[in-house]
């Protein structure tokens, strides 16, 4: 369930020297709003998960013997303010349902983050593992993550990439939030494009492939791909082609036809309302755990609870996706650690 909103994180540790690069650099202190209380140290580990802009490692902090996980991310020199601001967002966050960050520091070609260790699989692979699963499970993950992005958008932060691959289901049953690469911090009067990743058309909103830019509505669009795809294991909108997505989601061709049969009208009112074609047609996160489908109890929740859907047709997607994501990696030369 959502959890209350709860302070900002404690002071993070901004370390000396970068032990990824195994040189004698020395690293610069970012400073921080206060000042940090300790000085730790880190023992690099095996590697989880390597993507197009940073690496992912088990570490183990020394003094405590804490297994956490660090995202190591390089950088050129005329680039790094951009990647800073991965930092700059992690810091200020708080949230049960976000990987906690414990400590940073930046050398002249790398950042490392130190975060909470998230143990588990990612949302529609946990879904997949079972069976079948029903939709008050999904409405339950759906709960979840819309706690945590109604508290990023209250801190004025868009997330900008709330695909399935960026959340882990760990024990018990608990979502965390992952990988903050994209995120953005946002001003009305500030419009955000998102050049740097555009090889998932089938996830983006709409106003992303226009001059108007990313807004908190953006995130909703991404909760509402997220949703479908548990809710039918497809996508909403077929095209790998950036103009002919636009121009099918402008004229409203989310096919409702694809998800399983047998849904409530509360599950197909949240994926009209979250995948509107215009941003300013869709509820905030706060609208939507407000709304009656992601409330309901009683008599409702048990009759859609009989109505479960087959993993076979989830795992085929899951396969499918899979190939895509290999081929991507072979186009920017790299293999993502699974």
């Amino acid at each position: 369930g959502m959890s209350p909103y709860g302070d900002p994180s404690a002071k993070v540790k901004i370390m000396g020297k970068d032990q990824m690069a195994a040189t004698e650099e020395e690293s610069e202190i970012i400073a921080p709003s206060e000042p940090f209380p300790t000085y730790q140290t880190y023992a690099f580990q095996t590697e989880i998960k390597r993507g197009r802009f940073s690496i992912v490692r088990q570490c183990r902090e020394k003094v405590s013997g804490k297994t956490l996980a660090a995202k190591i991310i390089p950088y050129l020199p005329e680039d790094k303010q951009a990647v800073l601001l991965e930092y700059q967002v992690l810091r200020k966050l708080h949230h049960t349902n976000i990987a906690q960050l414990k400590g940073a520091y930046v050398s002249p070609r790398h950042l490392v983050l130190i975060q909470e260790m998230c143990v588990g699989p990612e949302l529609l692979h946990s879904l997949a593992l079972r069976a079948s699963y029903s939709e008050v499970e999904v409405r339950d993950y759906l709960w979840q993550i819309l706690s945590a992005i109604e508290y990023l958008h209250a801190h004025n932060i868009l997330h900008l990439d709330l695909r399935s691959e960026n959340m882990i289901v760990t024990e018990p049953n608990l979502l965390k939030l992952l990988d903050f690469g994209n995120a953005q911090f946002y001003a009305q009067d500030k419009v955000i494009t998102m050049d740097k990743c555009m090889d998932y058309v089938e996830t983006m909103a709409p106003e992303l492939l226009t001059e108007q830019g990313a807004l908190p509505q953006t995130d909703i669009w991404s909760v509402g791909i997220t949703a479908f795809i548990m809710l039918s294991a497809n996508y909403p909108v077929s095209s790998d082609a950036a103009c002919e997505f636009l121009r099918m989601t402008r004229k409203g061709k989310v096919k409702l036809t694809r998800c399983y049969a047998g849904l409530s009208g509360g599950a197909v009112a949240f994926l009209q309302s979250t995948l509107c074609a215009n941003p300013w047609g869709r509820p905030s996160a706060s609208e939507c755990l407000q709304s009656l489908w992601l409330q309901e109890t009683g008599l409702d929740n048990r009759q859609q609870a009989l109505v479960t859907f087959p993993t076979t047709k989830l795992r085929n997607f899951l396969t499918d996706r899979e190939k895509k994501r290999g081929l991507l990696c072979s186009k920017y030369g790299l293999m993502i650690a699974q």
